[in-house]
C-alpha cells in the first residue's frame, strides 16, 4: 500500500505557512518513504479540473494520502480532489495545521466542519479544538497532536546562554504584534518582515532573516509567544487556545526558553513538559524574567534540549503517523 503526502511548491516564500508543510513532506518522504505530491497550495485556480485529474492519475488505488489542511486554494478545488481520490478507494487523512474560522478569517466554523467531514480521518492540534468541532457537528475520527510542529534546520545545535532579553519572531504586523509597543521594563529583540510601530527603549527591531540564519541569532534569552493584547477582541489571541504557534517550533529548534500564555494550548503543554514558562497576562512578563537566574535558566534548558532534538528530527509528525495508524486499525471499516 502506497503512502502519499501533499506538499507545497517550495518556491513559495510564506515561511510561517509553507515551511511546516514542506518540512512534514520532507520528513515523511526521507524517513518513512512517503511519496510527495506537489499540490497547488496558496493559489486560487478556477480551472482546477485538469490539475486535479493529473494529480489523481499519479495515485495508486487503495493507497493512503495525507492531506495538509488548509491548502489556501479553494474548498471547491480541495473537495474535487478528495472526491476523485475517493473514487480510487484512497483513504485520506487531513493533517490540520489551522482552523481559519477560529482565526477570524472569512470561513465560518460550519464551512470548516463541513469540509473536514469529507476526510476519512483527521489530526487536530488540541483537545480544545476537537471538543469545539465535535460539539458543532464534526463526526470524523480524530487524532490529537502530541506536541508542536517539527522544524527542520541545517543550523548547528545551539546551547543558548542566559540573558534577560526576550526574543519575538514571526508576523510582526500591528494586528498581531502591536502590543509590543506598550511593553516597558523588558529588553525585547524583535525579528520579522517590517515593523510599523515603535518599541520602548531598550527594545529594538533586529530585521528579517531566513530560518537557518535566524536560529543562529536566537542564541540567548527567552522566546515570547503572544498574539494580540488580552484586552482587545483580536481573534488571534483567542485562537491561541486551539493551535500550535509555529514560533514555538522555532524557539525550540533554537533552544531558547519559551514563554506563553498559561491559558493557551502551548502554555498548557509547557506546564506539562516543564520546558518553558507561562504567564497569565503580558504585563506579568517583566517580573517573570526577574525570577529566572542563570541556574534556573540552565535547568530549563536541560528539559528543552530534548524538544530541541525532537523538532529538528521529525519526532512529532512521525508520532502523528503512528497514532493515525493505530486509529485506522481500530476503524478498519472506514479504511477505503
Amino acid at each position: 500500500m502506497e503512502n502519499y503526502i501533499l506538499t507545497a511548491d517550495t518556491s513559495l516564500t510564506y515561511d510561517g505557512s509553507v515551511k511546516p508543510r514542506t518540512d512534514i513532506a520532507d520528513i515523511l518522504s526521507n524517513q518513512l518513504r512517503f511519496d510527495k505530491i506537489e499540490y497547488p497550495m496558496f493559489k486560487k485556480n478556477n480551472n482546477f479540473d485538469s490539475v486535479n485529474i493529473s494529480l489523481i492519475k499519479r495515485l495508486t488505488e487503495n493507497s493512503i494520502l495525507y492531506f495538509q489542511f488548509p491548502t489556501y486554494t479553494s474548498y471547491e478545488q480541495d473537495l474535487d480532489f478528495i472526491e476523485r481520490a475517493h473514487r480510487k478507494n484512497i483513504t485520506i487523512i487531513a493533517i490540520v495545521h489551522d482552523i481559519n474560522s477560529l482565526r477570524g478569517f472569512r470561513e465560518t466554523l460550519a464551512e470548516d466542519i463541513a469540509m473536514l467531514n469529507n476526510f476519512d480521518f483527521i489530526t487536530l492540534p488540541s483537545l480544545s479544538a476537537e471538543m469545539l468541532l465535535k460539539k458543532n457537528g464534526l463526526h470524523v475520527p480524530t487524532v490529537i497532536q502530541r506536541g508542536p510542529f517539527d522544524f527542520l534546520t541545517s543550523s548547528p545545535l545551539n546551547s543558548p546562554q542566559y540573558a534577560n532579553i526576550v526574543n519575538y519572531a514571526g508576523n510582526i504586523s500591528k494586528t498581531k504584534a502591536g502590543f509590543l509597543a506598550t511593553l516597558r521594563n523588558v529588553h525585547l529583540v524583535v525579528y520579522g518582515k517590517g515593523i510599523d510601530f515603535r518599541l520602548q527603549n531598550p527594545s529594538y527591531y533586529a530585521g528579517k532573516y531566513d530560518n537557518d540564519e535566524l536560529i543562529t541569532k536566537l542564541d540567548s534569552g527567552f522566546g515570547l509567544l503572544w498574539d494580540g493584547d488580552c484586552s482587545s477582541k483580536n481573534p488571534f489571541k483567542d485562537y491561541e487556545k486551539y493551535n500550535w504557534q509555529y514560533k514555538l517550533s522555532l524557539y525550540l529548534a533554537a533552544g531558547i526558553v519559551p514563554i506563553a500564555d498559561s491559558a493557551s494550548n502551548v502554555g498548557k503543554w509547557l506546564k506539562k513538559t516543564n520546558c518553558g514558562l507561562v504567564i497569565n497576562d503580558i504585563t506579568d512578563l517583566p517580573e517573570m524574567i526577574k525570577t529566572i537566574d542563570k541556574t534556573a535558566y540552565n535547568t530549563l534548558y536541560q528539559k528543552i534540549r530534548t524538544q530541541q532534538i525532537r523538532v529538528r528530527n521529525g519526532y512529532y509528525i512521525k508520532s502523528i503517523v503512528s497514532d493515525v495508524a493505530d486509529l485506522m486499525a481500530t476503524n478498519k471499516d472506514l479504511v477505503k
